[in-house]
């Protein structure tokens, strides 16, 4: 690690990255980075690293609407996973293949808020329907309406930022509230290779003034936008993660912000990105555990390139979501059917991801050993007791005690034998997925917000 880190640091030194906002060059400026004007690069050196380090928190918390709802808590303990997004197309539970609409969107937060396993969301679709004007204001408050879990919300500039700040002050009672339990984190994205655009530079600004939980992705195509190697991407990915850092501690020194690890590699062939290769996947590992070595959370993505709910999305989602789980990484977007580049979605993969999800995490919790669980006495007693002889540990209550540890009943996913999967009609895995998304579509009630409230909301995220 200590090598890539060299390496970033050389790679500000020479090179830099372009930063197009007055205000943020004038606030690194201000702090003795060197600033070209002209070419308007920045070149933060290792003393601006370090400060930023040393202040940047080690743990952020996002909080569900209501106090019944888990907190995201990001520290490298524990995993947690959020789904999307941003999908433009939709692979229905008929089947059919669709561009993207508002409904969509509603269908999904409603089918998320169902699934255990899904811990944190973000849009899942992008709607194609309606004008975008104040598209991702007019998304953070049906999510905020619609959606009890804890949220990311994407942004294109600093008025977005504040738009939100407004509504979920408006949510929380005061913004000061808001900032001590915030219900989301803010999602930018800069521009590989090594450019931060103005609107995702002054809403950095923004957001950390506030100080609210952010990320800045730098999600580059290997071979494309960066270069073609797996050390050369994390390198890029890395200056864009300090010079972030750097800028939001500057801005407001404990400004909490995720570091943010996903990138892909590119498909030469086609210039597309293939983001659920096994070099992907690679890359995000590295990334992670930089992340790591500086002590931070680590925000990465597990997704699919396959068209539809089949072998191909199950193996590269479990390959991805056990990896990343298993280095460390703390937030984990998109298994939650997000396939073919980002752009589909789809209701079936959903609950199958809801299985996987659970299939891996349950494979890395590590048991107790507690007197209790070594079950020294209890072995004794089933050896010794007669009444036990045939049951043996089935008929001991030390088993009903622990079946959380053992037992499983996963959505869609089948255990039982040959003869009784016949009798249930020897559905597939994605018929079984589909019985229960059009259950959940049509039988699940979310907890949305009170009217009064949906209204304001929605008059800020047009206004």
């Amino acid at each position: 690690m200590l090598t890539l880190h060299r390496a970033t640091l050389a790679l500000l030194e020479r090179t830099g990255v372009s930063v197009d906002s007055d205000a943020v060059l004038d606030l690194l400026a201000a702090h003795g980075v060197r600033v070209d004007r002209q070419r308007r690069r920045v070149h933060p050196n290792e003393e601006h690293v370090r400060y930023a380090l040393e202040h940047i928190p080690r743990q952020i918390t996002i909080y569900g609407r209501t106090d019944a709802v888990r907190p995201v808590i990001l520290n490298g303990k524990t995993t947690f996973i959020m789904s999307g997004g941003a999908s433009l197309r939709v692979h229905t539970v008929d089947g059919n293949y669709e561009a993207a609409t508002w409904q969509h969107l509603h269908q999904f937060n409603i089918l998320l808020d169902a699934l255990p396993n899904v811990h944190m969301c973000v849009n899942q679709v992008d709607p194609t329907d309606e004008p975008r004007d104040h598209f991702y204001r007019r998304i953070a408050a049906e999510m905020l309406i619609t959606c009890r879990k804890p949220l990311l919300f994407q942004v294109s500039d600093a008025t977005d930022v504040n738009a939100m700040l407004e509504m979920g002050s408006v949510v929380r009672g005061s913004r000061a509230e808001l900032v001590a339990r915030p219900l989301f984190m803010v999602g930018l994205n800069a521009e590989p290779p090594l450019h931060i655009p103005k609107g995702v530079a002054e809403a950095l600004l923004a957001t950390s003034v506030a100080g609210l939980p952010l990320s800045v992705g730098h999600y580059g195509m290997a071979g494309i936008t960066t270069p073609n190697t797996i050390v050369g991407t994390v390198v890029h990915l890395n200056a864009m993660q300090l010079v972030a850092i750097i800028i939001a501690q500057l801005a407001r020194p404990g400004a909490p912000v995720c570091y943010t690890g996903f990138s892909a590699v590119g498909n030469l062939r086609t210039l597309d990105v293939a983001s659920g290769s096994p070099h992907s996947l690679r890359i995000m590992l590295l990334a992670t555990a930089l992340g790591r070595f500086y002590g931070l959370p680590v925000y990465v993505a597990a997704t699919s390139d396959a068209h539809q709910p089949d072998p191909q999305a199950a193996c590269e989602r479990a390959a991805q979501v056990y990896a990343l789980a298993h280095a460390g990484a703390s937030l984990i977007q998109g298994p939650t059917s997000t396939m073919e580049q980002f752009m589909l979605s789809s209701f079936v993969q959903a609950v199958i991801d809801n299985d996987i999800l659970e299939y891996v995490l349950a494979a890395l919790t590590l048991p107790e050993d507690t007197e209790e669980a070594l079950a020294l006495e209890v072995t004794d007693e089933v050896l010794t007791d007669a009444w036990l002889k045939d049951l043996k540990f089935a008929g001991h209550l030390h088993t009903a005690r622990h079946l959380h540890e053992t037992q499983w009943q996963p959505c869609c996913f089948d255990y039982n034998n040959l003869a009784a999967w016949q009798r249930a009609g020897a559905l597939s895995v994605a018929e079984r997925a589909t019985a229960t998304a059009r259950d959940i579509l049509e039988r699940h009630r979310v907890e949305e917000l009170p009217s009064e409230m949906a209204t304001e909301l929605r008059r800020i995220a047009t206004v």
